[in-house]
């Protein structure tokens, strides 16, 4: 006779082995709007643009659409695009009380359309300008290197994301931007996606084992992300959340 005890307790361990993965792109940029802020940037980094007032309607869209969503950590981009999307986000998640912003740099943009050095603010003025930064979070990511492409990123992404994976459990949201969410498409649903502004992609994560079909098919060896991993992605770059889908910049390179 089938032991309903020990059915309801295997299904528990499944869920609690099971986590959900999002992905988010930033809000509107404000030098796409207009062409000419490049010339007054503050600090002279032109590749470090706020986002404009439909950014942050679109992020807040973005926070309503998760506010009933089980998030536990938060890992964002230190480009301020970025940052002011999280901050709106996390602004309207009824677990907001909780959540601190992880600043990772290797959710970046990629390197061949921004400075060289980035000119994102240094980590204290991060700190002193976002509330909401964790001081304590150690990023992985721990120099730039060039990047001569878009996609040249991935292999940063692939590295960041199986960092994150390993050290840190429960539900993780991510914002960052077009070509490294593209990247992220590409390593864990294994299709190049480019997303548009404050569109929500979703991957449901579950551990694998090394018996298998996911691990036993692996081509690219044992310690590849997908031999740890299976990822379902059950969306990619949705928009349905959004009150204005026009001008999302899903097909540009920037």
């Amino acid at each position: 006779m089938t032991n309903l005890k020990n059915i309801t307790k295997n299904a528990v361990k499944v869920s609690k082995s099971t986590r959900n993965l999002w992905v988010v792109r930033h809000g509107e940029r404000v030098d796409k709007i207009d062409p000419n802020w490049h010339k007054t940037a503050p600090r002279g980094a032109w590749d470090d643009p706020p986002i404009t007032d439909k950014g942050i309607q679109q992020a807040k869209e973005v926070g309503k659409r998760l506010q009933d969503e089980q998030i536990d950590y938060i890992f964002c981009s230190p480009f301020v695009r970025c940052l002011q999307t999280a901050t709106a986000i996390v602004g309207e998640l009824k677990t907001n009380a909780k959540l601190k912003l992880f600043v990772e740099p290797g959710f970046c943009e990629t390197f061949c359309v921004t400075q060289f050095p980035p000119g994102c603010l240094t980590a204290k003025e991060l700190v002193s300008n976002y509330e909401l930064i964790d001081p304590e979070y150690e990023h992985f990511l721990k120099e730039f290197l060039p990047e001569d492409d878009e996609y040249v990123c991935e292999r940063r992404i692939r590295k960041t994301i199986e960092s994150i994976l390993e050290k840190y459990t429960g539900n993780i949201l991510i914002i960052s931007h077009g070509s490294p969410i593209a990247a992220i498409h590409t390593v864990l649903g294994r299709k190049y996606r480019y997303v548009g502004y404050c569109g929500i992609s979703k991957f449901v994560v579950t551990p694998t084992s090394e018996s298998s079909p996911t691990n036993r098919e692996n081509k690219n060896g044992p310690n590849d992300i997908h031999s740890k991993y299976h990822f379902k992605c059950s969306l990619a770059g949705d928009y349905s959340h959004l009150s204005d889908h026009t001008n999302l910049h899903t097909r540009e390179l920037l």
